[in-house]
């Protein structure tokens, strides 16, 4: 069983690996598109063929008050971006002395957890299983998630930020490539003190993106919910970074990019992780 199989990699391991910002810590080797893993995939089923093609998005699109609305990619208008719903590329298997096994159990077992696509209701599901199962393996071992995220489905990521607060273990965030929109929520929601960037990690932040149709009731609704979503990321943000909630509107207003020191000096991350030249 994956489980079993996770559970004895686990075991081997003494202590969860921790960050260093020291050159001579080595993090592991990754993708910069992440599976899911096989603990919770569900029966070894595959996406319709329907679902696995690309989705044009285009700007002046109206759509329903669903997890799309916030969901938003950094390169949002007139860009071809992956399918929310499409198959991820299987994560390749490595040789052990018990067999092979593949690389997102061998990640579970050191406590690493990556989220390298959209974050729509599938990923969410699969990290916070993730989650439940590593703090009931082990409550007193640090969790590692790293980062390269484009963004996604606000309620989503909200579920995700939840879980990482509801559980016993500590929740450190590694940001590697990009971290863009709602997906810093997850970035900077980490546990304070293990909230890292590598040098030329970039971030970018801004207000939740949303459309509406319908009748007249049906579109003041869904406005009311944009507008509290706004409202509730902001403050939010203040809370992870330390800055005025004056400051954090000013900032989220537009797409706001920042190199990783700037995302350090905002308060997103607390500090850079450095690599040799």
């Amino acid at each position: 069983m994956a489980i079993s199989t996770a559970l004895a990699v686990r075991a081997s391991h003494s202590t969860a690996p921790r960050l260093s910002r020291s050159c001579n810590h080595q993090l592991l080797v990754f993708s910069s598109s992440f599976a899911c893993s096989p603990l919770f995939r569900r029966n070894g089923s595959s996406a319709s063929p329907r679902l696995r093609g690309l989705q044009v998005l285009t700007s002046g699109v109206s759509a329903w008050l669903d997890e799309r609305i916030h969901g938003q990619s950094y390169l949002r208008k007139n860009t071809i971006v992956a399918s929310e719903n499409e198959n991820p590329p299987l994560m390749p298997a490595i040789m052990t002395p018990g067999g092979p096994l593949d690389l997102a159990t061998v990640l579970l077992g050191n406590r690493i957890i990556f989220i390298g696509q959209y974050v729509n209701s599938q990923v969410a599901q699969r990290v916070i299983s993730q989650l439940v199962t590593l703090s009931a393996i082990d409550e007193e071992g640090d969790i590692l998630i790293y980062l390269n995220c484009p963004g996604g489905s606000l309620y989503s990521i909200l579920a995700i930020y939840d879980c990482m607060s509801w559980i016993t273990p500590k929740v450190g965030t590694v940001c590697f490539g990009v971290v863009a929109s709602q997906a810093a929520i997850i970035l900077a929601g980490g546990e304070k003190g293990m909230r890292y960037a590598m040098p030329n990690a970039r971030v970018m932040i801004h207000q939740p993106q949303g459309g509406s149709e319908g009748n007249t009731e049906e579109v003041r609704r869904q406005v009311g919910e944009t507008i509290y979503a706004r409202d509730k990321v902001d403050k939010m943000f203040a809370a992870f970074t330390g800055q005025p909630i004056d400051i954090v509107r000013q900032w989220t207003e537009r797409d706001r990019f920042m190199s990783s020191s700037e995302a350090m000096d905002f308060g997103l991350v607390d500090a850079l992780l450095e690599t040799e030249c």
